[in-house]
C-alpha cells in the first residue's frame, strides 16, 4: 500500500512539473514583424529581457524586435487597444501602444499606431508602423520595436520564448 502511494505521489509530481514547464514555454504571441528577429548586442547595449542599462542599475523590462522604419507592426495578441503609450516623458514624438486582454497587458514602443484606441484588435492584425529611433539614439542602436508584457497579476514577464515563430 505504501509503495502504491509513493508511485501516485511521484507520478502526480512529475505530471505537475511537466504542466509547469509547458506553461512556462507557452507560445502565445503572434510575431510582431514579418521576419521576427530579436535585437542582440549593439554598441549601445542589449535588447534582451533583463539586460543591464548603462549608467544605472535599471534593467531592460522587455525585448527588442528588429524593425525597419516604416515597416508594418502586427498585434501579438487579440485584445483591446487601450491607449497610445509614450516611452519618454520629454519627447512625445516617439509613441507606442498598450493592448490588453484577460491574460496579458502588452506595451510596445517605437511604433506609430494605426488602429483606433478603445477598439478590439486581433492577433496578427496590423496595428502600426515602426518608427526611426536612430534620430534619438544614433545609428549605433539598431532600429527596433520594444515589447514588454505583464501577466494578469501585473507581474512583468520575459516574453522571449513565448512567440509563436
Amino acid at each position: 500500500m505504501a509503495t502504491k502511494n509513493i508511485y501516485l505521489i511521484a507520478g502526480g509530481t512529475a505530471a505537475l512539473i511537466i504542466i509547469i514547464l509547458l506553461m512556462k514555454n507557452k507560445k502565445v504571441f503572434t510575431p510582431v514583424t514579418k521576419n521576427m528577429k530579436f535585437r542582440g548586442y549593439d554598441p549601445l547595449g542589449s535588447g534582451a529581457f533583463g539586460a543591464h542599462r548603462s549608467g544605472n542599475t535599471r534593467k531592460h523590462s522587455g525585448v527588442d524586435v528588429l524593425a525597419t522604419p516604416g515597416q508594418d507592426i502586427f498585434a501579438p495578441i487579440s485584445g483591446t487597444a487601450v491607449r497610445v503609450a509614450y516611452p519618454y516623458k520629454d519627447d512625445l514624438s516617439y509613441t507606442g501602444i498598450l493592448i490588453k486582454n484577460a491574460e496579458y497587458e502588452v506595451k510596445m514602443f517605437y511604433l506609430s499606431p494605426t488602429v483606433v484606441m478603445g477598439k478590439q484588435v486581433t492577433a496578427g492584425q496590423k496595428i502600426g508602423v515602426a518608427q526611426n529611433i536612430t534620430a534619438k539614439h544614433g545609428a549605433a542602436m539598431q532600429n527596433h520595436v520594444h515589447f514588454e508584457v505583464r501577466n494578469s497579476a501585473g507581474v512583468l514577464i520575459d516574453p522571449t520564448n513565448m512567440f509563436n515563430v
